[in-house]
């Protein structure tokens, strides 16, 4: 139950693990093509469950176009705050 708690943390506080710009660009590129996946291998990369389970429900709820646009924004996130 706790990494749901993260999980709407993390999102009401636009809250994305820190990768390396290239792997950050690839998650920005899978985010926009396959929406939640990009979100979900940067989590599993830093260790971040709950960014795992955002990647989750974005690829669910990809078909509403939310989750695609949520999806395309946390893609920009992880680009935006990479190192490197």
């Amino acid at each position: 139950m706790e990494v749901f708690t993260e999980a709407w943390e993390d999102t009401k506080g636009q809250r994305v693990p820190s990768i390396g710009k290239p792997w950050a660009a690839l998650c920005l590129l899978l985010n926009i093509f396959l929406p939640g996946v990009g979100s979900a291998v940067s989590g599993i990369m830093e260790k971040k469950w709950s960014t795992v389970l955002i990647g989750v429900i974005q690829l669910a709820t990809s078909w509403l176009v939310v989750g695609w646009i949520w999806s395309i924004y946390w893609g920009y996130l992880i680009a935006y705050y990479s190192k490197g």
